[in-house]
């Protein structure tokens, strides 16, 4: 049985500052759509849409078996495939990848209370965070935001020289492992979330045999219309859970948690149709939302990083004017 003896620790004047960092990313994404069009912060760019169905196993552990996992049974879903940049470019860019889709056919109390019939996870193809907590991280959005030169002055403003080189290089490091494929990639919630009175990471693993096409860097969404093709695609979803602070930390957003620690379990199989084509629903898709504070309580996000989230998030979607 995993441990329940996790803590989140709130930092002295962290609210002050991520309505601060909100106030700064919506002005940002404000520039960015007088240039692009209404739309989001972050991942802006969508590189697809699909219709999906969750399988919720049955037969769950106990610390499992809470929330949307409490029973087994089916699920519609919608998914959005992203970049993450704050630009739209080519899909031939090195970038984040994301991977984001809504649970339907869920009742209980939401993370943000009363109740909700939904539960969001965003994903993407990393399986840590690039700094311990939001500060650093949401700065680098906003030099990122202004170009490469001021994102380069920004890495020596905020690390000094040797720091900044080393910065650079793990963000180099980053980018440097090609992105296979929507279809051959794992995702992972990066940062913890709740599972009851438990705590733990999500990831998407997937089932289908796929190799990667050669040609797909062009364009993400035509590659997953592509492996679709052969049939839909299947993932196996997947938690790892808290053991311990030093080893499974809640806080600190750079520390993968080690398998051989918290080994993954597979609670479900989400099965993905091929990239919609319908133009109401991907209207609906990039007007929508995709926000891990959308979520049962059973189900809430933790950690400093998680809170600054549902505060920039909020202030993302409010100000595009995103439908819930």
């Amino acid at each position: 049985m995993p441990s329940t003896q996790w803590k989140e620790v709130f930092l002295p004047g962290e609210g002050e500052r991520h309505v601060a960092a909100a106030r700064d990313i919506v002005a940002m994404q404000r520039r960015k759509s007088e240039r692009y069009g209404r739309g989001r912060a972050l991942h802006r760019k969508g590189t697809g849409a699909a219709l999906g169905r969750l399988t919720v196993a049955g037969g769950l552990p106990a610390h499992a078996a809470h929330g949307l996992f409490a029973k087994p049974g089916e699920h519609p879903v919608w998914v959005r495939f992203s970049n993450g940049g704050v630009d739209v470019q080519s899909d031939r860019r090195p970038d984040i990848r994301g991977f984001a889709f809504r649970v339907f056919d869920v009742q209980g109390e939401s993370a943000l209370g009363g109740p909700t019939d939904h539960q969001d996870f965003s994903l993407i193809n990393q399986t840590r965070f690039a700094f311990p907590t939001s500060e650093h991280f949401l700065q680098l959005v906003l030099a990122a935001g202004k170009g490469p030169g001021a994102l380069l002055a920004w890495f020596f403003k905020a690390f000094g020289p040797l720091g900044a080189l080393k910065r650079l290089k793990e963000m180099a490091g980053t980018f440097k492992r090609p992105f296979t494929g929507y279809a051959t990639e794992s995702f992972s919630s990066v940062l913890p979330i709740a599972c009851g009175p438990h705590a733990c990471k999500v990831r998407l693993q997937p089932l289908s045999q796929r190799t990667p096409r050669p040609e797909a860097a062009a364009d993400w969404g035509a590659d997953f219309a592509a492996q679709a093709a052969e049939g839909p695609i299947r993932y196996a979803l997947q938690l790892q859970f808290f053991e311990d602070e030093a080893r499974t930390p809640i806080e600190d957003a750079t520390v993968e948690w080690p398998e051989s620690v918290a080994p993954w379990l597979t609670v479900g199989e989400l099965v993905v149709q091929a990239p919609s084509k319908d133009k109401v629903f991907l209207e609906q898709i990039e007007r929508g939302v995709f926000d891990p504070w959308q979520a049962l309580a059973a189900h809430r996000p933790l950690g400093e990083v998680m809170r600054a989230r549902k505060v920039v998030y909020f202030e993302s979607e409010k100000a595009r004017g995103a439908s819930a």
